[in-house]
């Protein structure tokens, strides 16, 4: 995380001094640690944290944290064994720039909490490295690679104590030219090893998390890099006023609509595996478990999902009945996702909240920009996908909720539900009904569901569900409310 936030600062001074790359010479590295620093605190510039100095064909940029945590007069807190971390920036001759740090990072922080309690946390990673080829015509990585040996964290505060560990750590970045003009495609892919998470807390029964991985998988398309760098650019200037003329808020305006829509496509997956609870009462785990993420281009018809997907569900023995057991699904996910949100004209209000208005036009309301990004008022849901198999069951279901957030009876529904094995389930709700007569009353339910059902070629039961108003119910055409 540490170098992520140091080749970011580097980043943007590389993109908006690109000058510096001229030659390597003090003068060079003087700019340079300017660009670096020139937003921060004059207490923190002065402290000499961040020192940029010439060596050969690069220039050696230092981070001395010991010494930003001194300006910052934590008299409860005291930090130990933070050494310097050097970045290495050199010139290419197509005018892009190499970035390489090669370190260990092994600190520990003690004093005591707001609430009394005495606190120690010690961090370390080894062997960490990383690599890159930044260009500043689009103020981004080209390509990157970072890796590390084991990462530990441990906590300790009063009675309380938080122990988590990784064996080692990868990730790679690539870019490749967009689809979409002037634009550009990133990917960046990696994976930690063995994780470990040890939790004590008071009256709390102590439990370990583990996972054999935990990957990670981004990409996002049609970014608009040199757009943004623009922006980015104009903004840097900015942070050190306490107040932008109306010429530069028009200004940054024009950038920022200049740069919209930022990116054509965003997706993200992380997957545990192998993903295990140990705890007093047995191992509970996961074969994969999987969280995605995606968005559709910033516009008048976003939409934003996210996603989990289980496989290979175990539990201790005996911790439900065993009839129960059966109804625990091998296989699980779930697609759900905030649809038609008009990005687009948010913005368009976003942009003129400060703008001079009309005399005789109203203030802006406190739910303005709620009400600019949903089209016609409404808020759709939609869930491409919700599915749930086991050994005497397969359940899917896909459709949306389109409705009005202030009028909470207003609502329209489509769903389609698709279930394989549905004799089976019945007939073993019938079996546990035996046990627990409750559930006569289910099976009669089902029983009453699979006849206005209609069949698939493949043999599944399909209803279509259908509400127009929140009041009335049709499935199938049939009219139940």
């Amino acid at each position: 995380m540490r170098t992520k936030i140091i080749a970011g600062s580097v980043l943007i001074a590389l993109a908006v001094n690109p000058a510096t790359a001229a030659d390597i010479n003090a003068q060079g590295a003087a700019a340079l640690q300017e660009s670096l620093t020139g937003f921060l605190p004059e207490q923190v510039k002065k402290s000499d944290f961040l020192t940029v100095t010439p060596a050969g064909d690069r220039y050696e940029i230092s981070y001395d944290f010991g010494k930003l945590i001194g300006t910052l007069g934590l008299k409860d807190f005291t930090v130990a064994g933070l050494t310097p971390f050097i970045m290495a920036a050199s010139p290419l001759d197509n005018g892009q720039w190499k970035l390489n740090s090669d370190s260990d990072v092994n600190f520990s922080v003690s004093g005591k909490l707001p609430d009394g309690k005495e606190t120690d946390v010690t961090y370390s990673v080894t062997d960490m490295v990383f690599s890159g080829i930044f260009d500043p015509a689009i103020a981004f990585m080209r390509s990157a690679a970072a890796m590390s040996g084991p990462i530990r964290m441990v906590s300790k505060s009063g009675e309380e104590e938080l122990e988590a560990s990784f064996a080692g750590m990868n990730y790679t970045l690539a870019s490749v030219g967009s689809k979409t003009a002037g634009a550009i495609d990133f990917t960046g892919k990696g994976s930690f090893k063995n994780f470990y998470e040890r939790i004590v807390a008071p009256e709390t029964p102590e439990f370990e998390v583990r996972s054999q991985s935990l990957d990670f998988d981004v990409g996002v398309e049609g970014v608009t890099a040199t757009r943004i760098r623009d922006l980015m650019s104009f903004i840097l200037p900015l942070i050190k006023k306490d107040k932008p003329s109306p010429e530069e808020i028009a200004r940054l305006k024009e950038l920022f609509r200049d740069a919209m829509p930022f990116f054509t496509s965003l997706s993200e997956k992380l997957t545990f595996n192998e993903f295990k609870v140990v705890s007093p009462f047995g191992d509970f785990g996961l074969g994969k478990l999987d969280y995605m993420l995606t968005m559709t281009e910033p516009n008048a018809s976003t939409r934003i999902g996210i996603g989990a997907r289980i496989e290979n569900v175990s539990a201790p023995s005996g911790i439900l009945p065993e009839a129960y057991e059966q109804l625990v699904p091998d296989l699980a996910e779930i697609e759900i996702g905030l649809a038609d949100l008009n990005i687009s004209r948010f913005i368009d209000v976003l942009m003129e909240q400060d703008a001079p208005r009309p005399a005789n036009a109203k203030d802006p309301k406190d739910d303005e920009l709620t009400q600019a990004v949903l089209n016609d008022g409404q808020l759709t849901i939609d869930f491409p996908k919700i599915l749930a198999k086991s050994s005497i069951y397969d359940v899917e279901a896909s459709g949306k909720v389109k409705g009005y957030p202030d009028q909470k009876d207003r609502y329209s529904l489509e769903a389609t539900i698709l279930a394989g094995d549905f004799d089976k389930l019945i007939k073993h709700v019938q079996e546990m009904a035996k046990d627990d007569p409750d559930l006569n009353q289910t099976s009669l339910l089902m029983m009453m569901a699979k006849g206005i059902a209609k069949t698939e070629p493949d043999g599944r039961l399909r209803w279509d569900v259908r509400s127009a108003d929140g009041k009335s119910l049709t499935v199938n055409g049939q009219v139940l409310q």
